[in-house]
């Protein structure tokens, strides 16, 4: 069974982990543990998994024994010894390793076992995901049938803090439209506006916003999810444009060794499809963004109508958009991992077709790469 994650883990992710990354129960318990909604559509039907962090987290050497066939990346459970305390540390379970569903089972307390099944059945399907974004993540548990409270849809403080400056500049046009002002002033109300909209879309000085997009209160609130899932998406893509030809390069000239001929004809043609099938899907999340855009401008020259239209539909690019993101960061945190800058890239044999094998499988899976049109909502 893994072992029990460090203190010094659990208060760094509770600093600084990525919305994408973790999926952070236990402050979320912590933040509305005492409210309605929170009570109602609980995530999990085990409190103790309703408070538990869940990770996307690269396999270590002394990890792969625990796994019958042991993937390269698995889905990590950490149950935290006090929910309010993360500094206490906790218990470590890995999806998929030998015995985990009885370990879950053990550590989720009295339970029906039509609740321990379904919980069990959500592990699995947060399993499959490639990142824990809260736009994709509730797109794909709604398609799933599971609808908890839109408190756990909440990016994580570390995100929203790294997302500011960029926020900020993507709204600063719609303040002339919104607020009738500009010049030195705008460049802060765009920021203060910023902050309200990625922490408090319902804060009444967002109302000038709401009556830009020409939306009413009960539709508003989906509308701004939408919104803030394209900035989110759009923040990541820049990142991630920036990284993408030098991950490329680097995957397709890493040394292999110990291979004959055939082996490395195999590696060329496997490490090539994964190169365009790279190239592909940035492509098509460039697309998507490149509609967000167009929309957008309408909404800052004064014609909100496409914008509100292009909200309304744009959940449904959020399965193929996340799922692509997250499968290519998923893919270079994997390689940063395995390859720490200055270390040489020299793979073995086995390795080799392990990793690149793993890579091509989860790439052509990718529902953004099946469909032959670049995905768009308008």
């Amino acid at each position: 069974m893994a072992k029990p994650s460090g203190v010094r883990s659990l208060a760094l992710i509770r600093e600084s982990g990525s919305t994408a990354r973790v999926l952070n129960l236990a402050v979320i318990f912590e933040r509305f543990g005492q409210t309605e909604e929170y009570a109602a559509k609980p995530m999990f039907r085990s409190t103790t998994l309703n408070r538990a962090l869940i990770l996307k987290h690269a396999v270590r050497i002394d990890e792969r024994d625990l796994f019958v066939a042991a993937p390269i990346t698995a889905t990590k459970v950490v149950l935290p010894f006090a929910a309010k305390e993360l500094h206490l540390g906790g218990r470590a379970i890995l999806v998929g390793e030998r015995a985990w569903e009885r370990a879950i089972r053990e550590a989720a307390g009295q339970l029906s076992e039509a609740d321990m099944t379904a919980d069990l059945e959500l592990l699995r399907l947060l399993n499959t995901l490639p990142s824990f974004d809260p736009f994709l993540l509730r797109e794909r548990l709604r398609h799933s049938g599971y609808e908890p409270s839109r408190v756990y849809f909440d990016m994580s403080e570390a995100d929203i803090l790294r997302m500011r400056e960029f926020t900020g500049r993507e709204i600063e046009q719609l303040v002339g439209l919104a607020y009738a002002n500009g010049g030195d002033m705008a460049r802060d109300m765009s920021q203060k506006l910023a902050d309200k909209l990625m922490t408090d879309e319902t804060a009444k000085a967002l109302d000038p916003l709401r009556m830009a997009l020409q939306l009413a209160e009960d539709e508003y609130r989906e509308g701004v999810f939408s919104w803030k899932g394209f900035l989110y998406y759009k923040w990541i893509s820049v990142g991630m444009r920036e990284n993408l030809a030098a991950l490329t390069r680097e995957m397709l000239s890493a040394r292999v060794q110990g291979a004959d001929n055939e082996a490395r004809e195999q590696l060329a043609e496997i490490r090539r499809r994964i190169a365009d099938m790279i190239s592909q899907s940035s492509q098509k999340i460039e697309n998507a963004l490149l509609d967000y855009g167009t929309a957008f401008a309408g909404l800052s020259s004064g014609k909100p109508g496409v914008f509100r239209d292009f909200l309304r539909t744009a959940p449904t690019l959020f399965i193929p958009i996340g799922e692509a993101i997250g499968v290519v960061k998923h893919i270079e945190s994997f390689w940063r991992f395995r390859f720490p800058p200055g270390r040489p890239q020299i793979l073995q044999a086995d390795e080799a077709f392990e990793i690149y094998c793993d890579f091509d499988a989860t790439l052509g899976g990718m529902a953004i790469l099946k469909d032959p049109a670049p995905a768009r909502a308008m």
